[in-house]
């Protein structure tokens, strides 16, 4: 995804500080993954759901110096801030918003012991099985020392390899309090845990697994543009999807399973632009 001396640093994504001996038993029973695994693996990723088991936030966990580093969209952090005090009830814990760690997206782990502080993690993305790209947090010192050696990459050219290579952004590429994880393919993003217990929305989750009722999934979408495009997908002019986040050649997209039979048969439109659609290499199956 990045060239070796390539970084990018994520603005729009923030850190909040979870502590607290407490702190494992108040996220394993909300999320959607096994918070238990932070205590054999630097970070996973997860989500918050309605009680109706609806997508709200998808969010990074790390467990650091006893403390859990959340890293969310940084238009979320107060309202989750807020969500996860109302559900630590007793407990001890302790909730807090920080703004001295940048968040640092690279080829490869980040590490240079010459200026190396009490503040750095990096991590391997957890979605992803094999060692796409790294993820790292450190404070202002160590950026600086990241400036001197790698050369920044802008939003822009970010976002083109995002969609390159089908990376969602369920801010943006997923519809709050509506979207479904199964059809989010959040289970092949190695976000759900199957086998840790009830969590908020797990029940729904778990019976579209057993019972196969997912009704449409996300794709990638290669976009031959002509002239215009719209949210709205269809095929001999009958809605079947929806376009998310593009950039006019690349784009992730919401399809109805039931329209993807003979797919090299059909010609899918958005606007006067005809789509490909391209299973996202990261699924499993």
């Amino acid at each position: 995804m990045f060239d070796d001396k390539e970084y990018y640093l994520f603005k729009k994504r923030g850190i909040i500080l979870i502590e607290g001996k407490d702190r494992f038993r108040l996220i394993q029973g909300i999320i959607s993954n096994d918070i238990e695994l932070l205590r054999k693996k630097p970070s996973i990723y997860s989500s918050l759901l309605t009680p109706q088991g609806k997508f709200q936030h998808d969010f990074f966990i790390s467990n650091f110096n006893e403390k859990f580093y959340l890293e969310c969209d940084i238009g979320e952090q107060e309202e989750l801030v807020k969500k996860l005090v109302m559900y630590k009830l007793r407990l001890d814990i302790q909730i807090t918003i920080t703004s001295d760690l940048n968040i640092i997206l690279s080829k490869k782990k980040l590490n240079f012991s010459e200026s190396c502080s009490s503040k750095i993690i990096s991590f391997y993305d957890p979605r992803f099985d094999n060692s796409f790209f790294s993820r790292t947090y450190a404070d202002s010192n160590f950026l600086t020392e990241i400036k001197k050696k790698f050369v920044e990459i802008n939003d822009i050219k970010y976002e083109s390899l995002r969609l390159d290579n089908c990376i969602p952004d369920f801010s943006i590429d997923a519809i709050k309090k509506k979207s479904l994880l199964l059809e989010m393919r959040f289970d092949d993003l190695n976000g759900i845990s199957w086998t840790k217990g009830c969590f908020m929305g797990q029940e729904i989750t778990a019976r579209m697994k057993h019972r196969g009722i997912v009704k449409k999934l996300i794709f990638k979408v290669l976009i031959d543009f002509k002239n215009n495009l719209k949210n709205d997908i269809t095929l001999e002019e009958k809605i079947v999807g929806q376009l998310k986040s593009h950039n006019k050649k690349d784009g992730i997209a919401f399809f109805d399973i039931n329209a993807l039979s003979n797919l090299n048969k059909k010609k899918f439109f958005s606007g006067d632009s005809k789509l490909t659609i391209r299973k996202p290499w990261w699924v499993k199956n």
